[in-house]
Parts: structure tokens; C-alpha cells; sequence
């Protein structure tokens, strides 16, 4: 049943995981925000953290996906490096360790993050995905992607917040798709989600904001990602960029 949903109706099916990882994640919080006194809340987020790694591996070997997710070798790391310089205006602005932050901690976090969402994301959504058009595959990709931060709006009631949270992050879902298209496969987007959430979280974000900065560097990386995104579509409307061969039953 699971493998006929992934070849017949692969933009529902990848919407479906999408959506199953929302209502997880959401339900987790919400149990544990109703039920649990404030100060455990850290540990439900930690169980909801969780969760995000976990479901895409379970969806992988429930779809038959494990050799089309892209865990092999790149295959070739300069649009890789290309990439990395969307992290360069965050770093123009100074940086600095966040107050509660430690440097060892905050890697760790962001590369869990980065794992567990981009094997969700360009690794499951990406192999369902990836036999339509380039660019229609690349583009409901990163709407998915962005779709997903829209739960801090129901969590916090701030959906002016939320929808420009997951507006912005459509353009980083654009270029970790474009990346994993790009290189075929799934470490380059991890490496690069990692370290432009880490970019941002050094970088010296309170300064930059009383000087009026923050947005600019911002908007400057939020168009590179953009740019690079639209060439690769365009590189790609003549040929793929990975084959995109029948799934393997």
C-alpha cells in the first residue's frame, strides 16, 4: 500500500510525511505543555526533537527509500563550497557567544537538526519528489520545508512571526533542495544547513539589530540562496540533475 501511494501519488505521499512529522512533533509539545509543570518543558522538547530523527527512518524502510535518499558520496563538493557563502553576511556582522550557549553545545544541537531534518526532508520528501519536473519537485520541497515552522505559530499564537519564520525558510529549503539535486547527495545539505544555523546563532545578532543590520544580511543571504536555487533549476530544465530512475520495489 505504502509503495503504491510513493509511485502513484508521490506529491501527496511526500505531503503526507510532511504533515505526519507536523501533527507529531505539534502533539508531543502540546501533551507535554498540558500536562507537564513548566519547568520539565525542556525535556518534551527534547522528546519532540527526537521524534524528528525517528520518523524519517521509519518512513524510509515503510517506503522502500533507503537507497534513493542519498547517503552515498557526492559528486562533486564546489556547489557545496558555492553555498557555504550564504553563511558570509551573518559572519560580516561580528561575532559572539549567545548568553547559556557553549560552542561544543550548539554544535551538537545544529548537527542533530540538520540531520534529522534534511533525512526528512531531502532524503524521504526529496526521493518521492524528485521524478516530477526539477523545478516543481525542488519548489513543493522547500514550501514543505517551510510549511513545517509554522507550528511556532500555533505553539505561540504569533502567526505574523510564524509565517515570516516559515516564508524565510522556504528559500533555505530551496537551496538545500537545490544542493541535494545538485550534488545527489544528502551530506552537502547537511553540512550547510548546519552551518548556516550556526552562523546565525554566532553571529552578533543584537548589535547588528540596534545598528539596523541584521535584516540586511539577512535579506543579502536569503537572495543568494535564492539565486543559486534558480540555477540549478535553470541548469537543469534541459537535463536532470540525478537521474531519477523507477523506485526499486
Amino acid at each position: 500500500m505504502y509503495k503504491r501511494l510513493r509511485d502513484r501519488h508521490p506529491v501527496v505521499a511526500a505531503t503526507c510525511c510532511a504533515l505526519l512529522q507536523f501533527v507529531l512533533t505539534l502533539g508531543i509539545l502540546m501533551a507535554g505543555k498540558a500536562l507537564l509543570p513548566h519547568e520539565q518543558f525542556g525535556k518534551v522538547k527534547l522528546v519532540a526533537f527526537a521524534s524528528t530523527l525517528l520518523l524519517p527512518i521509519i518512513l524510509a524502510q515503510l517506503l522502500g527509500l533507503w537507497r534513493h535518499i542519498g547517503l552515498g558520496v557526492p559528486r562533486s563538493w564546489l556547489f557545496t563550497f558555492v553555498a557555504l557563502l550564504t553563511c558570509v553576511p551573518f559572519l560580516t556582522l561580528g561575532l559572539r557567544i549567545p548568553p547559556d550557549t557553549t560552542i561544543s553545545g550548539a554544535f551538537t544541537i545544529q548537527a542533530i537538526n540538520a540531520v534529522a531534518e534534511e533525512l526528512l526532508f531531502r532524503g524521504v520528501i526529496f526521493a518521492l519528489l524528485i521524478r516530477l519536473p526539477l523545478g516543481r519537485a525542488l519548489l513543493i520541497n522547500g514550501v514543505l520545508f517551510g510549511a513545517m515552522h509554522l507550528l511556532h505559530g500555533v505553539m505561540d499564537g504569533d502567526w505574523a512571526a510564524a509565517g515570516h519564520q516559515a516564508l524565510m525558510t522556504v528559500l533555505g529549503g530551496l537551496l538545500f533542495a537545490a544542493l541535494r539535486a545538485e550534488t545527489g547527495s544528502l551530506w552537502p545539505p547537511i553540512l550547510v544547513h548546519m552551518l548556516i544555523n550556526l552562523s546565525v546563532i554566532f553571529s552578533n545578532g543584537e548589535a547588528a539589530r540596534a545598528a539596523g543590520t541584521l535584516d540586511i544580511a539577512d535579506t543579502v543571504s536569503r537572495a543568494m540562496q535564492l539565486l543559486l536555487f534558480l540555477w540549478v533549476v535553470f541548469r537543469g530544465s534541459q537535463s536532470r540533475a540525478e537521474p531519477s530512475p523507477a523506485l526499486a520495489s
